[in-house]
C-alpha cells in the first residue's frame, strides 16, 4: 500500500529526463534526495520555528543538530561535516552557528589536540529554547525508585547527635583573642 510519505522517494527513483523544464530549474532540483534511514527530530517549539531574527538555514542547521544530539549532551563534530549534510559551504555554516549563538540557541567552542591544532568544534544546544518537553517528565537521574532505594550504611550513620553550644562568655573570650592576634579591636559583648 502506497502512502503519501513515499511520494518523494518514488519521484527520486524516476529516470532523469533532460526536459526544458529541468534545464531552467535551479541546480538543487537535480540533486539526489537523501535516503530514509528512519531518523527523526523530536517536536520543536513554534516560537523557535517562527523566530524572524534567525536566518532560514540557521533553523534547519539547528534542527539537524537537535536531531543529532538526541536527548541532549555535547556534539563533537566539524564545520565541514555539518556543511556536507546541509549542502552548504563551511563559511555559510560558520555564519549559521554564529547567528544561532547570538540568539542564545547554542554555545560552541573549537577543540584542539595536544599539539594545539584545531580538530573540530564542540556544540552544546539550549534545548529549552528549541524543543518542546512535556511538563513533569522525569529523566533517568530523577527516578523515584533510585530515591526510595537509597540506603545509608550503619557505619556511616551517627546514632546520637549531640549539639553542645559553647557558653557565651567563652565564645566572646575566644573571639576577642582572635581579634587581638589579627590587630583588630575586639567587639564589645553588648554590640552583639
Amino acid at each position: 500500500m502506497l502512502h503519501i510519505s513515499h511520494t518523494a522517494a518514488i519521484l527520486a527513483q524516476r529516470p532523469y529526463q533532460a526536459t526544458e523544464e529541468l534545464r531552467n530549474a535551479p541546480q538543487r532540483k537535480s540533486l539526489a534526495c537523501p535516503s530514509d534511514r528512519g531518523t527523526f527530530i523530536r517536536p520543536l517549539k513554534q516560537c523557535f520555528i517562527r523566530n524572524p531574527r534567525l536566518m532560514p538555514m540557521t533553523r534547519l542547521a539547528l534542527s539537524l543538530l537537535a536531531g543529532w544530539a538526541g536527548h541532549g549532551g555535547l556534539i563533537q563534530t566539524t564545520i565541514g561535516i555539518i556543511a556536507r549534510h546541509l549542502r552548504r559551504s563551511r563559511r555559510q555554516v560558520f555564519r549559521y552557528l554564529r547567528d544561532a549563538a547570538e540568539e542564545g540557541y547554542l554555545y560552541y567552542s573549537k577543540t584542539k589536540d595536544r599539539i594545539g591544532r584545531y580538530t573540530g568544534i564542540s556544540i552544546r544546544l539550549n534545548f529549552s529554547a528549541i524543543r518542546h518537553e512535556k511538563q513533569g517528565k522525569r529523566t533517568a537521574t530523577e527516578s523515584k525508585t533510585a530515591k526510595t532505594l537509597e540506603v545509608t550504611q550503619e557505619s556511616d550513620t551517627k546514632a546520637k547527635i549531640l549539639i553542645s553550644m559553647p557558653n557565651e562568655e567563652g565564645f566572646q573570650r575566644r573571639l576577642a583573642a582572635i581579634c587581638r592576634r589579627n590587630g583588630i579591636d575586639p567587639p564589645s559583648s553588648t554590640s552583639l
